[in-house]
């Protein structure tokens, strides 16, 4: 049992003091006489007086020893320590930055390896939680690019531990600093609150902490305050043409090594091209030292939709630093084969549109093998029956994009002549800016209903349906219903646009990669005139893997349009397609997006026990109620309770009992 006044302590000397006056005390014995009148005298002032005796046990004095015993530790100011446990209204700060998505190297109570730093935190929270009185209010707030208050001033336990079930990691850029001012102001004017803070130590803008102003006193529990797990991370990979010009790309990746070893580090990179899976393009090795970053460059890469650089043999510590998405600066050159007998307009504004044709004729062999895979969509100029009729065209074509483009002769019945040259069109990607103003077409082929249940008429010329869109098999497809030869199209400047626009149409509608974003940023983002429809729709995440997450690999993240053009980058890294969709739910646009964790949140160990140690020497605090003689010592776990009024309170009932000793005549 400490105290707060052991000067005091001195005041102890009363206790020999009183013990002398028993023993200095006159004590009589009695005597048998015959008469006292002789003795009268000399029993008074001598013979019977015994200044000095031996000191008996008497009740008396024991009582009035144990007052001033008492008395004396009253005024010694004891104290009892206890866990500091507050009625206040308590705030719960919840950091759940992307640091705290690492996986952590301190065991949970159960002794079992927890998955994040959150999960570990969370744990502790239900712990602090189960300490509390029942009626004790809480709040909780999270961190975020904006806090959130998630529950406000409730008593229920339960109710507070299914939300705690819901919070979960923010790989954006947090603003810890704004969480904890507003923590802090829902205690004013609560002189018995405080705010209790969960975190892993490594909060941005430390400095700015220590300048805030606050009322209520702070309890910090540090997370995971061993040595983290050592781990390497990409913090950079960027892709641009080969200045040796011979059609590949060069990588450029740097890696970070945050474990106290120098690291030969392994990395591949592959490329994801078309509808294939990714392929191993290219390997690299470099020596980073301990705490220190080092960059190396791939060449030789080949065309792809995207790239992706990883750790060959990651820790997982943090696995959302383990690899890295990046584009090429243009877009992949697309190949259509060209089934034809000659279309010398066509070819051409094929080139304007960036599309390298293989030109062949119907009679020629069917591609095979790594030619047909380079294939992305095939035209046929012409429709050639033989070729529906071949079972190796046939195979080809089930798998491929087709753009059919009819030459409807005199002699075919279902050709027809358009009596006039008014055109109707439907909004369509295929069909945005065209008119075909002043378009002269001579003929047009009307094929079979059965024939186009995979599309439907974009575009009308003389009430006879000129261009058919849709999709078959999930795949693109058009058709053509008149001869370019037949008309004076290609002599309209709207021909190189509607060629684009078809190629585009039949590349999937693929355009240049978003590029790059930070989980949650905000962006500005232009969707095509026709979309009525977008969705992030996650092709990998590379986040810390935890079961919601995951869920996001199912269920397409829907875009608001109202929002005209802002939006914010998906929440969990990893990689990302936008989809977009017109009226007929027909795909019109697909482009990548690769989502990555705020990389100012990671810190090397170092780094982050110097900002943990900031950040408790600036937040802790031992601010009490000044009318009270309770305090909470410098650690904030233990509270001191003055024992002074229970002392009195027994020195009271001594000096009762000692009265009643007295007069009862008990003394000796």
């Amino acid at each position: 049992m400490p105290f707060l006044s052991l000067a005091s302590a001195w005041f102890a000397l009363a206790l020999p003091a009183i013990t002398a006056l028993y023993i200095l005390k006159r004590t009589y014995q009695d005597k048998e006489v015959t008469s006292h009148l002789l003795w009268r005298r000399v029993l008074q002032e001598q013979e019977a007086n015994r200044p000095w005796q031996k000191l008996r046990s008497r009740l008396l004095l024991i009582l009035q020893l144990l007052a001033a015993l008492f008395i004396i530790l009253a005024l010694m100011e004891p104290v009892m320590s206890k866990p500091a446990v507050s009625t206040g209204h308590a705030v719960l700060l919840i950091d759940r930055a992307a640091s705290m998505a690492i996986k952590p190297n301190t065991p949970n109570h159960s002794g079992t390896q927890a998955a994040t730093r959150l999960e570990l935190a969370l744990e502790q929270v239900s712990q602090w939680l189960n300490e509390q009185p029942r009626n004790r209010p809480i709040t909780i707030v999270t961190t975020g690019a904006q806090p959130e208050v998630l529950v406000s001033r409730v008593t229920n336990k339960e109710q507070i531990n299914k939300q705690l079930q819901a919070i979960s990691p923010f790989y954006g850029k947090s603003d810890p600093i704004a969480a904890l001012s507003l923590a802090d102001s829902l205690l004013q004017g609560d002189p018995t609150g405080e705010t209790v803070i969960f975190t892993d130590g490594s909060w941005q803008g430390i400095e700015e902490t220590k300048e805030l102003n606050l009322h209520a006193p702070v309890d910090l529990h540090l997370i995971d305050e061993q040595e983290p797990h050592p781990y390497l991370s990409i913090l950079y990979f960027g892709i641009k043409a080969d200045p040796v010009g011979n059609g590949t790309n060069r990588g450029t990746i740097t890696v970070r090594n945050d474990s106290k070893l120098d690291q030969n580090v392994q990395l591949e990179v592959l490329a994801k091209q078309d509808s294939t899976s990714p392929t191993l393009a290219a390997e690299a090795s470099v020596l980073v030292a301990a705490g220190e970053w080092q960059s190396v460059d791939v060449d030789g890469l080949p065309e792809a939709d995207y790239y992706k650089a990883q750790l060959r043999k990651p820790i997982h510590a943090a696995s959302m630093n383990d690899s890295a998405y990046q584009f090429p600066t243009v877009p992949r050159t697309k190949q259509a084969l060209l089934v034809s007998k000659g279309n010398l307009f066509l070819e051409k504004a094929l080139m304007l549109a960036g599309v390298q044709t293989v030109k062949m004729i119907p009679n020629s062999m069917v591609p095979t093998g790594q030619q047909a895979d380079a294939i992305d969509f095939i035209i046929l100029d012409g429709m050639d029956n033989r070729l529906l009729a071949d079972s190796n065209w046939s195979k080809l074509l089930s798998e491929k994009p087709i753009w059919m483009i009819d030459h409807p002769e005199q002699s075919d019945e279902a050709a027809a002549v358009p009596a006039h040259s008014r055109v109707v069109t439907k909004e369509h990607a295929v069909t945005t800016y065209i008119t075909f103003a002043d378009t002269h077409i001579g003929r047009l082929a009307k094929p079979n209903s059965s024939e186009l249940s995979w599309g439907e008429t974009v575009l009308t010329y003389g009430d006879i349906p000129a261009i058919y869109a849709g999709e078959a098999d999930g795949k693109p497809r058009l058709r053509f219903t008149f001869n370019f030869q037949d008309t004076d199209l290609p002599l309209r400047p709207e021909f190189p646009i509607l060629i684009v626009q078809a190629a585009q149409w039949m590349s999937g509608g693929s355009e240049l990669a978003i590029g790059t974003r930070t989980a949650d940023q905000p962006m500005e983002l232009s969707l095509h005139s026709e979309t009525v429809k977008a969705a992030w729709q996650a092709l990998e995440l590379t986040g810390a893997g935890l079961p919601s997450e995951q869920a996001l690999l199912k269920q397409p993240l829907k875009l608001d349009l109202s929002a005209l053009g802002l939006t914010t980058a998906p929440p969990i890294p990893g990689l990302y397609q936008l989809i977009e969709r017109n009226a007929a739910n027909t795909i019109i646009s697909s482009r990548y997006l690769a989502v990555t964790a705020e990389s100012t949140e990671f810190m090397s160990s170092k780094e982050m026990e110097a900002s943990g140690v900031q950040l408790l020497r600036s937040l802790k605090s031992d601010a009490v109620d000044e009318t009270s003689s309770d305090s909470i010592d410098e650690n904030g776990r233990e509270q001191q309770v003055s024992l002074q009024m229970w002392v009195a309170l027994f020195v009271l009932l001594l000096m009762a009992v000692e009265w009643e000793v007295y007069r009862r005549g008990h003394s000796s």
